[in-house]
């Protein structure tokens, strides 16, 4: 017998499957791209995402992994970040400006 807990995790767990390779895909373009061709948002994303490594570098091979799931685990506040930002009084997340962006254009990283 299903129950509504049982959607209801059914719902989040494919939430997060869905949203795991686009945060992989995302940090990856983001992680090998030069940081002068970034714009300003994904430049501070990339600082964000280096550091956060960093922070998980003690749990050897599994930290990464660990790091993706939790950030893929958090899908269902991306919708109402910028209301809890701006209810808090923080400015928005600075966004991408895409036309002039290399992580946005979706190229080749030059290495």
């Amino acid at each position: 017998m299903i129950t509504e807990w049982d959607v209801i995790f059914l719902v989040y767990a494919a939430g997060t499957a869905y949203r795991a390779p686009r945060i992989l895909k995302r940090w990856s373009l983001i992680t090998t791209c030069d940081p002068l061709e970034l714009c300003d948002a994904c430049r501070d994303e990339r600082k964000r995402v280096m550091v956060e490594v960093d922070g998980w570098e003690p749990f050897g091979p599994v930290g990464v992994p660990l790091m993706v799931l939790l950030e893929a685990m958090s899908w269902y506040l991306k919708p109402i970040a910028p209301a809890l930002r701006k209810a808090v009084g923080k400015e928005p997340w600075p966004k991408c400006s895409k036309g002039t962006c290399l992580a946005y254009t979706r190229k080749k990283a030059t290495v």
